[in-house]
């Protein structure tokens, strides 16, 4: 994995059976264009004490394909109709040398 993308924010609604079906109905959506630029993976969360609060972490093979994909309108569309605002991403890379496990 070459770099992941941290999605935070607010769902629009406070149905969780319905903010999961929008969920995944966008990543129905997304997933052959992810996969073709290079999406490895895809986790969600919700935080303990606000289940209104979401979290994605993606996994991507690279950085240019992950920006593409970002910097996309329409993806931008799809991602953002499931908050109540601008969701918070940001891309991160691996910290070389850093000891992981």
């Amino acid at each position: 994995m070459s770099a992941i993308t941290k999605v935070q924010g607010r769902l629009a609604t406070s149905d969780q059976q319905a903010a999961m079906a929008h969920h995944n109905r966008i990543v129905d959506g997304l997933l052959p264009r992810t996969k073709e630029l290079g999406g490895t993976g895809h986790m969600v969360f919700a935080n303990v004490a606000d289940p209104m609060e979401f979290l994605a972490i993606d996994g991507w093979d690279s950085v240019e394909a992950l920006q593409q994909f970002l910097g996309d309108p329409a993806v931008q569309t799809e991602i953002g109709a499931m908050f109540d605002g601008m969701p918070d991403v940001t891309v991160w890379v691996p910290r070389e040398g850093w000891r992981q496990f």
